[in-house]
Order: C-alpha cells, then structure tokens, then sequence
C-alpha cells in the first residue's frame, strides 16, 4: 500500500461498544469486525485527510516503544477494513 494513499471510511459502517468491545459494523449486512483499541483508534484516523504514512507517524510517535512494526500492522489492518468493504482508498 502506498505511503500516499488516503484512507476513507465507508460511512455506512459503525463503531460501537457492546459488552466492553468495540465493533465495527454495517446495519444493513452481516459484517462485524472485532476491533481492539488500536484498530478503534487506527479506524477514526482514516478520515480521507490523512495519508497512510501521516497514520503510521502518529501512532509511532505515540507508541514510540512499537515504532518498528507499527507500519506492518496498520497496512494489514488497512486492508482488512477494506477487504470487508469498510474503507475505500483515495
């Protein structure tokens, strides 16, 4: 995935808390994604203003002791949202 690329959400897709966790989810279909507090994170920053590097920068520089594989878990993240129609990319 491309360090310039713009992450967007689907708007049709919902964060919710239920029973203490977070789900991601369309009303309309039957996709829930389980997500943790740092894909909860990781999907609010994906406004379609921020590149993917300008994300992973972020979140190194506020978990500066995970920096190293930070890039590779929001890019499997990243396309996981989008695999289930969550994100689109600009």
């Amino acid at each position: 995935m491309s360090s310039s690329t713009k992450p967007v959400q689907n708007a049709d897709y919902q964060l919710e808390k239920l029973d203490g966790e977070l789900l991601l989810f369309h009303p309309g279909q039957t996709t829930i994604i389980a997500c943790n507090p740092t894909a909860s994170l990781i999907w609010q920053l994906c406004d379609g203003q921020r590149t993917t590097a300008e994300i992973t920068t972020l979140l190194q520089t506020a978990f500066p002791e995970a920096a190293e594989t930070i890039p590779a878990e929001i890019d499997a993240l990243l396309r996981q949202f989008n695999r289930h129609g969550a994100l689109d990319f600009i």
